[in-house]
């Protein structure tokens, strides 16, 4: 379930998006900070964790509140949320959040389905899924590495063949240009140091999070999206 995030953890993502409905899983994401991370949850200032059956507005306030706040040992802060339903206020309380979250704080949002978060915000989170390597995701990971070695003439050509025919099959659609959105930054992610980021890198990050909400939009241009995440990359 989790071993995405395990693989990727010295350069943890703000906001994570659990799609499960296991009752371990939060006994899980407990030893990820555990025995992984080496970060005791317990009596803990910077551990918050809460269990809703309707997230809303005033939880939202409240959650929005103590984030905002430093760290109590001066490192990270983690957050986890298992919620069965959000409403759309408390949501749309949430996203200046995420859009600009603070430093060395992680939100770990445990949800049955994903789908009746607002795409607005669903694009600011990482969704994890329980971990099976298909086919179609080897493809993306090999396709995300190649990208990322590539010359800006060699991308341009990649996304024009694997997504500017709509009639090919996944990834050529906007589910699978996510997929490969999701990659990419994890992949950016392991060569990033976060002590000190460049400002080129966040400009990327913050642009591959602007598309990823985009593509949630009726009926982005794939190709055209890509082709900007091609050019600053």
């Amino acid at each position: 379930m989790l071993r995405e995030i395990i693989k990727h953890k010295d350069s943890l993502h703000h906001a994570y998006l659990i799609e499960s409905d296991s009752l371990e899983i939060v006994a899980q994401i407990i030893n990820l900070f555990e025995d992984v991370l080496k970060f005791s949850t317990k009596n803990n200032p910077d551990f918050w964790f809460g269990e809703f059956e309707t997230f809303g507005i005033d939880d939202g306030r409240k959650i929005n509140e103590l984030q905002s706040k430093k760290s109590f040992n001066g490192g990270k802060q983690f957050f986890v949320i298992k919620m069965n339903f959000i409403t759309r206020e408390a949501q749309n309380s949430l996203l200046k959040m995420f859009e600009e979250p603070t430093p060395h704080t992680h939100f770990f949002i445990i949800m049955n389905s994903s789908e009746i978060l607002l795409p607005t915000l669903k694009s600011r989170l990482m969704l994890v899924r329980p971990y099976s390597e298909s086919d179609s995701e080897i493809e993306i990971e090999k396709f995300a590495k190649k990208f990322i070695k590539s010359s800006l003439a060699e991308r341009l050509e990649m996304v024009k063949i694997y997504f500017g025919d709509s009639k090919k099959k996944e990834p050529a659609d906007k589910s699978g240009a996510i997929r490969f959105l999701n990659e990419l930054e994890k992949q950016l992610r392991e060569d990033i140091d976060f002590k000190n980021v460049k400002e080129k890198d966040q400009i990327i990050f913050n642009e591959i999070m602007n598309c990823r909400s985009f593509l949630n939009d009726r009926s982005p241009s794939v190709k055209m999206l890509l082709e900007h995440i091609s050019v600053i990359t």
